[in-house]
């Protein structure tokens, strides 16, 4: 009898151990792809830790480092949106996972989405002020750890500044100005902040206090790059083109990558008569900021002026790639196709600018030109008139000269 007790004994530990083996193998194995995706990390493979975090995670769905690593792996390989799902995940484990809604906050930010953005941010301020829940100021990389670290109470003033720029983009203007004077009242020295009141002064027309904000974060600290960026490009009507171009220059020697501090100089220079620096300037900015419309449009425009139309077409037309709805890019391609002497299709390029703006003096005036050119002189005077008809003064003398 005993014996028939002891085999029972036997098989139900063996069931046991074979049970308890299963549930330990997966974790085991989670925990090995694991530290092998920090391995790769630390190594900065981050397309390789992103791997070996996703093998952690199909066998462990709820592992909460595997999700919070391949999170900031996601958003250092370009990849916000995939950062955002873990950052989410996390947040669903736990709710107060300060590092996690941060960080998602600011990533909505940056993609845009601005009432995200605030949900996200305005949740902060609404968790415990605990001083063990760090918030990451700065996301980790592989060749220098966390740059910041701070507990949630000393980040509220961070906090408010990113209400006040949502709600800016949000054309909360009001609202915007009640979150800066708040995050100004922690920290009343903090330039950024001041910087990015100056913009939302700037955006209802406030000149005068936006440029205040922007001085006074300069005092604070001289070499706030954007303080002098925004308050050269607000004091450009009163400031000479070479002190202008000397100020930019000052800003690209401290950032060789700012694209619009390029094109701001090539601005100056052109305007200073300058156009091959000018040219030289564009090309830099395009280098660094290639995929702004604007920046192809204003070399186009210059190529124009050095008398390159194939240059000019070329650039133009990947501003209209760019932003198909970019009217004054239509309308100087229509100028280039006019140096070739391409009447009809630069009348087509003047119709797509005139769609996009109906009330377009210059394109109806440069339309009547090239239809003139065309020889369809009834139509081309009717396209005069229009341009005088919406305040083009210039377009009267032509038109008394080709439409007697």
């Amino acid at each position: 009898m005993w014996q028939k007790s002891l085999l029972f004994s036997i098989m139900l530990m063996t069931a046991t151990l074979c049970a308890w083996s299963q549930a330990v193998k997966p974790k085991k194995e989670a925990e090995y792809f694991f530290k092998l995706g920090e391995a790769a990390f630390i190594t900065d493979k981050l397309m390789l830790a992103e791997a070996f975090y996703d093998s952690c995670i199909f066998i462990s769905p709820t592992h909460f480092q595997a999700h919070f690593s391949r999170a900031i792996a996601r958003e250092n390989t370009g990849n916000p949106e995939g950062a955002i799902i873990d950052y989410s995940i996390l947040i669903h484990l736990n709710p107060e996972f300060t590092e996690a809604l941060w960080s998602r906050a600011v990533l909505h930010f940056q993609l845009h989405h601005y009432e995200l953005a605030d949900h996200d941010f305005s949740k902060l301020l609404k968790l415990p002020e605990v001083e063990t829940n760090a918030v990451y100021f700065q996301q980790r990389y592989p060749d220098s750890g966390v740059s910041k670290v701070a507990t949630l109470k000393t980040m509220r003033a961070h906090i408010y500044n990113y209400l006040g720029m949502v709600a800016n983009k949000l054309a909360q203007y009001d609202q915007a100005f009640d979150y800066f004077d708040e995050a100004l009242s922690i920290e009343p020295d903090n330039a950024d902040i001041l910087v990015n009141r100056a913009q939302t002064f700037e955006t209802v027309g406030n000149l005068t206090s936006a440029k205040k904000d922007l001085r006074t974060a300069l005092s604070i600290h001289p070499d706030n790059l954007l303080a002098k960026y925004n308050l050269a490009r607000l004091q450009e009507e009163s400031t000479s083109y070479n002190d202008l171009i000397d100020t930019y220059s000052s800003i690209i020697q401290d950032t060789p990558g700012f694209p619009e501090a390029y094109a701001k100089r090539g601005l100056a220079r052109m305007n200073n008569g300058d156009l091959n620096g000018a040219l030289s300037d564009y090309d830099s900015a395009i280098l660094y900021g290639s995929g702004d419309p604007v920046l192809w449009m204003n070399r186009g425009i210059l190529k124009l002026k050095l008398s390159n139309p194939d240059g000019a077409y070329s650039d133009l037309s990947k501003a209209i790639e760019l932003r198909p709805d970019l009217e004054n890019a239509w309308l100087n391609r229509g100028n280039a196709l006019m140096k070739l002497k391409k009447y009809e299709d630069a009348v087509q390029n003047y119709d797509v600018a005139i769609m996009y703006y109906p009330d377009f003096a210059m394109a109806y005036f440069n339309r009547g030109i090239a239809r003139y050119n065309q020889q369809h002189k009834e139509i081309a005077c009717h396209d005069i008139k229009k341009a005088l008809e919406l305040g083009m003064e210039q377009a009267e003398s032509t038109l008394r000269k080709m439409c007697k």
